[in-house]
């Protein structure tokens, strides 16, 4: 898969991500990892700096930011997949079961080779 044959719905949920604040962070043909950071709350940094803006000269505001961005980021990771028919979960698109329920996706969906396979193999020993 290349970057240009992403679904609209994959390309739809990357856009309406970057709307709501977030940046990317990597991207691959496979997936695309979506960062939001953060800086700390506006109040905690003026208690900060009124507590200790005048020892300071603001560094501990600075340093106070620079923890929150580097630590209290959140990280979301879109993919191309689809949804379990059981429990709605993302599954990926060559998934053979659900990672959350089990359900098998084979039967649910198109048969594997190995499942068409095995059931020819089966309808032959019973034939005997």
């Amino acid at each position: 898969m290349s970057y240009a044959n992403r679904s609209e719905s994959l390309q739809r949920q990357i856009d309406d991500a970057i709307a709501d604040g977030w940046r990317i962070e990597s991207e691959t043909p496979e997936r695309v990892v979506l960062v939001k950071r953060n800086v700390g709350s506006l109040g905690v940094h003026l208690i900060l700096a009124l507590l200790t803006g005048w020892w300071s000269f603001g560094l501990v505001n600075l340093v106070y930011g620079g923890y929150k961005y580097l630590n209290d980021s959140q990280r979301r990771v879109v993919r191309e997949g689809t949804a379990c028919p059981e429990c709605g979960a993302s599954v990926a698109a060559d998934a053979s079961y659900c990672q959350h329920c089990g359900t098998d996706l084979g039967a649910a969906g198109t048969e594997t080779t190995t499942t068409s396979e095995s059931a020819a193999t089966t309808d032959a020993e019973t034939e005997r």
